[in-house]
């Protein structure tokens, strides 16, 4: 399954759950920079732009799929939490050229490579850069550093990562294009986008998830709950200014959701947190002990 954890502290604080709304805000407020969607948009096949975007006498209409068959299939890469050993499937790839009758294919030897152990997890101290992740792989010795960046431009940069860092950068693309758009967290393991999209009833978020292959990534927001055994207790989409609780929105299991939330303290604390967001009574203060 796929997955972007939020139980360990971002900032080394003592609240990852505030960490976590922190977080968000910062990666959104990101969408709003018009110098980093400038980069951003830049990075965007002029094709694939003309595809996503077309024009009404009235409005914006948008045909996202375009720009997520490209953005999984040519852009982003996915970074496992049991990665191969990259040196490893090069040697074996380079042995295998020599090899009279030995197929030269890589998918091949990354099969026969072994798989990195977890050296070391460095908790970072700010949102830009949330953690460290060092592997080692124990065959040859190899360490391999997966930083877990909070910064839209470093993620493009490196254009590798999981669901936080897809749908971080995915939110970027949309906003580069005009496209309002949100990230949403499900506070189990994984994360997607919403994008505001124009219906003849009028315009809804609509369920983007740029890590899944077409047509489950657009509009099926029951995917998780039906094919991953989710069993919710918040779903939140968060903008820079406001988050909203849109648990109902990804689940036909509404009164389960509420009997869960009755047994754990949790629900206070996210009550507490969505009102402190939506109201920045302490995110004022927290973004300077998170620089």
């Amino acid at each position: 399954m796929l997955g972007c954890s939020s139980s360990s502290s971002l900032f080394g604080l003592s609240y990852p759950l505030k960490d976590t709304f922190l977080l968000y805000k910062k990666v959104t407020e990101q969408y709003e920079n018009p110098e980093i969607l400038r980069i951003v948009r830049s990075l965007i096949p002029q094709g694939i732009v003309l595809r996503t975007t077309t024009t009404t006498t009235t409005k914006h209409n948008w045909n996202l799929v375009p720009l997520l068959r490209w953005f999984k299939n040519d852009f982003m890469e996915w970074t496992p939490k049991d990665p191969v050993c990259e040196m490893c499937v090069n040697r074996t790839d380079g042995q295998s050229k020599v090899i009279e009758g030995c197929s030269n294919n890589r998918s091949v030897a990354a099969a026969a490579a072994p798989i990195m152990q977890v050296k070391k997890i460095i908790i970072g101290n700010s949102w830009k850069m949330r953690k460290l992740e060092l592997f080692i792989c124990n065959s040859c010795k190899h360490e391999y550093a997966f930083p877990r960046y909070g910064e839209i431009l470093k993620i493009a940069k490196t254009k590798t990562g999981r669901c936080s860092e897809w749908s971080m950068l995915f939110g970027a693309m949309l906003s580069s294009l005009g496209i309002k758009t949100r990230i949403v967290h499900d506070f189990l393991d994984h994360c997607w986008n919403e994008a505001m999209i124009s219906y003849p009833e009028g315009e809804q978020w609509v369920h983007v998830d740029s890590t899944l292959d077409y047509p489950i990534s657009l509009n099926h927001p029951y995917h998780y709950e039906e094919n991953w055994a989710k069993e919710y207790e918040y779903v939140l989409a968060f903008t820079a200014d406001t988050v909203e609780d849109v648990t109902q929105t990804y689940t036909l299991k509404w009164d389960s959701i509420q009997q869960r939330r009755l047994k754990k303290k949790k629900a206070t604390d996210f009550s507490r947190l969505i009102h402190q967001y939506n109201n920045e009574d302490i995110f004022i203060v927290s973004r300077a002990s998170s620089v």
